[in-house]
């Protein structure tokens, strides 16, 4: 017998102590009435941002209080420009006063006007809904960055090809209050300061469409200052921005470096630093650097002291001024690039004499730390794969054009780490080979560099191999965030492939705290976007073209609506509707009598195993991002552009399904899983003939491929959520959990630690990379569908919640955990018998509609939610906090709940019997 029956039993038999568990539960509700402090300040969904360059951010917070069904009913925010007189609760900046309002998720700024390069405090506290205040929050901070064009001094400069090493002296004549650095590069640099690296970013700055916009970051310079004499030394290298491959795009011919710092002394005084022609440069130990080669460094050319004050660099030439980039200079609003993790390998093995290869047991994004000693001159090289042949030997064939290979040169005298800084890698495996003696596995460590994105969603489930999944989604995300969301890491592409980012951006949202980083990517495609409204299928454009498969180029819509749905946010759409407007008027100029005529890019269902049409696929998202557009219009409030496009969209649906749809067959297009997932997940078909539609779906599933999936990635993104729709998660559920060919489960049986391209298992040089991201959209499947974790239809932000679990056959049990942008949605639930209980955590400032599983075989069903009965011979029993309704509905009892901790246990009224007569 179960707890929870032992525990109800335990009770009936003694009173003494229910009365005991009464009163503390009692006690608790009286202490537990004081709103807590709010948490997690954001601003611009960045915690302690330096480099704020809006004139009016956005703040916000999450809630804490221990009451069910608890709201925020108002708020004050105070904003000071010292950190004293906010502890002394002044707002000398903004004190917002009293404001009445549920938002906390975009609260936007309404003081004095921000001043560039300054630090501003900010605490908030709220008002719940019985009017009791909460204590103000722990002090946050912002910094500004350069709020105006006019206010950069700097230059370009430039000392070649190979960039180089740069310094510049300079005098602190008293004791430093302030001082920030600007620095932003046509390639990459690593910023020293006396000596000292500063920051943790790799790889910086992110890439970007150049001539439009180059990206800076912000830098607190005062823990590295001091009074008397100081130097900033830079090194620089190329990067994307000056490289080419495969005959991509080169946008500059050398890289270049932009470099301003403002130091505030007390007393009055300032310095100010810009580059210019003053600066010093010379060549530095990066003998070459390249994004697809790698990197050759001779520890040989380093210079001691280099980078420190008192050098004498009198044997440097001065740096040139150089024209650069005339875009627009936009702070680096987003998480880093970052060396994240440390990956110790697993296994060396020694396949020929002097080769060594390093097993890291991860396919991983980033570079090796090698550790050796041996005498000057020594060159050791290491080359990556993700792959082995047979005979133990690295296979590159998948890399094709890049070199990917890195090679250090001995200074000698000791032991020497090194670790390359301007390039990186996708691999499993490194080869090594010219090390001095023999290496150990200490030799080699895997460093792991991503965007440093903060891990927010959780998911597990009974059935293993759907945890595997979840582990190689996660893994193939993160390897391919670089500043941009990437295809792949490791062959000579590397791009931000349009198709890719938008099909698995939801689950990426729901993995990881994705808002400020799709936030600067939705700025690139605005930026890469062509005057007649085209956007291409690489953004930034460096690869690849205009004359896009829409499916790709349906990203630009796609992640507005994404960022409005997970985080509530209306300003993305405000930047974005002309930009988004202009693309709609591109498809209807190719449209001919509401249906899209034009063929546009190769793609289609890419890499699908049973071909849809192109142009099936072309009108399908023809529609679909007219109907997004009427939606965001909707948004915000522009009632006749909203009613314009929903119009148009309705002469689309009537166009498309004359075009596609076939009466006599009930099969849209040729009736291939795609063709028809689509079409079910817009709604498309007639009424009377959904099931119809319906049943060709799950019978080319089920019978015709023996439960196996057709499509490719573009596809199976509507199939797993159709089928669900339809009432078949089971079929959906047996899909995700197949582990034969094609199958996410196969990649899994065959050992892959990320994603493939390709549903096949292929390793030769075609199309064939093993660490792609494009099929993860199965990932948001998990949480939506079998952990249940949605929101109410039309809503945003998670302000009103929908759980309703897929308790799908074969499933035990599944879990999935979310931190919003509201605070964090728990569900959990499992099989107990022929009942279930489900747990839920739905945070304050939200509701939710509830739907516990009902399994088919009980006719009459108990709900308790713990320990008080809630449903009861088909009825809602009430009393529960929180807890304001229920109603029966299909296969699910669905209550509606305030925020708080809820655990519903549903069980046949027989066994509730059986309890009560014991």
């Amino acid at each position: 017998m179960d707890s929870l029956s032992s525990l109800r039993k335990a009770l009936a038999r003694n009173p003494v102590l229910l009365a005991v568990i009464f009163g503390l539960n009692l006690i608790h509700v009286r202490a537990a009435s004081v709103p807590g402090a709010p948490n997690s300040l954001r601003c611009e969904y960045m915690e302690d941002p330096l480099g704020v360059d809006t004139a009016q951010p956005r703040f916000a917070w999450i809630l804490a209080h221990s009451d069910r069904a608890e709201k925020q009913t108002a708020y004050q925010v105070l904003v000071s420009t010292t950190a004293e007189a906010l502890k002394e609760g002044r707002g000398d900046q903004w004190d917002s006063g009293k404001v009445a309002g549920e938002d906390f998720t975009q609260v936007v700024y309404a003081g004095k006007p921000l001043e560039s390069g300054r630090n501003y405090w900010w605490k908030v506290r709220y008002w719940d809904k019985e009017g009791r205040a909460s204590d103000y929050s722990r002090q946050a901070r912002f910094g500004t960055a350069l709020l105006k064009p006019s206010e950069w001094k700097a230059s370009w400069i430039g000392a070649g090809a190979q960039g180089g090493e740069f310094r510049k002296e300079f005098t602190v004549g008293g004791k430093i209050k302030d001082a920030r650095v600007y620095i932003a590069a046509l390639g990459y640099y690593e910023l020293r300061v006396n000596g000292h690296r500063i920051g943790r970013k790799v790889l910086d700055p992110a890439w970007t469409t150049y001539p439009k916009r180059v990206l800076y970051s912000t830098y607190d310079l005062l823990p590295a200052l001091r009074e008397g004499k100081n130097v900033i030394a830079v090194m620089l290298a190329g990067g994307w921005a000056t490289q080419e491959v495969d005959g991509s795009q080169v946008y500059y011919k050398e890289p270049a470096l932009l470099v301003q710092a403002h130091a505030d002394v007390e007393g009055g005084s300032a310095v100010n630093l810009a580059s210019d022609a003053t600066w010093k440069t010379a060549p530095g130990p990066v003998f070459e650097s390249s994004v697809y080669g790698g990197e050759v460094y001779d520890a040989r050319n380093e210079t001691t002291g280099w980078d420190a004050a008192g050098f004498d660099d009198s044997s440097w030439t001065a740096a040139r001024e150089v024209e650069g980039s005339s875009g627009a200079r936009s702070s680096q609003m987003m998480p880093a690039i970052e060396g994240t993790d440390q990956l110790v390998p697993v296994k060396m093995t020694n396949p020929r004499p002097g080769v060594y290869v390093f097993d890291m047991g991860q396919n991983m994004s980033g570079w090796a730390h090698l550790r050796v000693e041996g005498p000057a001159g020594a060159k050791v090289l290491m080359r990556y794969s993700e792959l082995l042949y047979d005979n133990g030997m690295i296979n590159r064939e998948n890399i094709r054009a890049a070199k990917s290979r890195d090679i250090y040169i001995l200074r000698g005298g000791g032991e020497e780490n090194y670790e390359a800084r301007f390039t990186y890698h996708g691999f499993r495996y490194v080869e090594v080979t010219g090390f001095p003696g023999t290496p150990s596995l200490d030799s080699i460590r895997g460093r792991f560099v991503h965007s440093a994105v903060k891990t927010i969603g959780s998911f597990s489930a009974s059935t293993p191999v759907l945890n595997d999944i979840q582990r190689v989604i996660r893994w193939s995300q993160l390897t391919n965030l670089m500043g941009v969301p990437t295809d792949c890491d490791q062959r000579d592409e590397r791009q931000g492939w349009m198709g890719d980012a938008q099909a698995t951006a939801e689950e990426a949202m729901m993995n990881f705290d994705m808002a400020a980083f799709y936030t600067n990517f939705i700025r690139d495609i605005a930026d890469a976007q062509r005057d007649d409204g085209a956007v291409p299928d690489t953004v930034p454009l460096k690869y690849g073209g205009y004359e896009a498969d829409l499916g790709w180029q349906t990203a630009y819509p796609l992640l507005v609506k994404y960022m409005w749905e997970q985080y509530g946010d209306r300003r993305i759409i405000e930047e974005n509707e002309a930009g988004l407007k202009k693309y709609i008027e591109y498809l209807r100029r190719n449209a001919k009598e509401d249906v899209f005529a034009t063929v546009l890019g190769h793609e289609g269902d890419w890499v699908e195993l049973a071909k849809t049409p192109h142009d099936y696929i072309s009108d399908f998202w023809y529609l679909y991002d007219v109907e997004v557009m009427a939606d965001l219009e909707k948004v915000l409030g522009h009632t006749s552009d909203a009613d314009m496009y929903g119009k148009l969209a309705g002469n689309i649906r009537t166009a498309f399904n004359k075009a596609y749809f076939h009466p006599d067959t009930g099969q849209y297009a040729n009736g291939t899983q795609a063709a028809n997932a689509m079409a079910l997940f817009l709604n498309l078909p007639p009424k009377d003939r959904r099931n119809d539609v319906i049943d060709n779906l799950t019978n080319d599933v089920l019978y015709f491929h023996n439960t196996h999936l057709t499509t490719g990635f573009i596809g199976v993104k509507f199939l797993m959520p159709a089928l669900t729709a339809a009432g078949r998660s089971d079929l959906a559920y047996d899909l995700a959990a197949q582990t034969t060919y094609p199958s996410w489960g196969y990649m899994i049986s065959r050992g892959a630690t990320t994603l493939w391209e390709l549903w096949q298992e292929k390793a030769g040089p075609s199309m064939n990379s093993h660490n792609h991201i494009m099929f993860g959209s199965v990932g948001a499947w998990f949480y939506q569908a079998l952990a249940g974790i949605n929101q109410a239809p039309g809503v945003a932000g998670y302000r009103h919640i929908r759980i309703q679990p897929q308790a799908a056959h074969g499933l035990q049990y599944a879990s999935g955990t979310v931190k919003t942008i509201r605070g964090t949605v728990e569900s959990s639930w499992a099989h107990e018998g022929e009942g279930v209980t489900l747990h839920v955590r739905i945070p304050e400032g939200a509701d939710a509609r509830v739907m516990v599983p009902r399994p088919q075989q009980l006719s009459g069903v108990t709900v308790d939610e713990n320990g008080r009965t809630v449903w009861d011979k088909g009825k809602y029993v009430g009393g529960d906090p929180g807890i304001t309704g229920a109603t029966s509905e299909d296969d699910y009892i669905g209550f509606d709940v305030g925020s708080g901790d809820y655990t519903f246990h549903l069980r046949s009224q027989q066994e509730n019997f059986q309890i009560n007569a014991q």
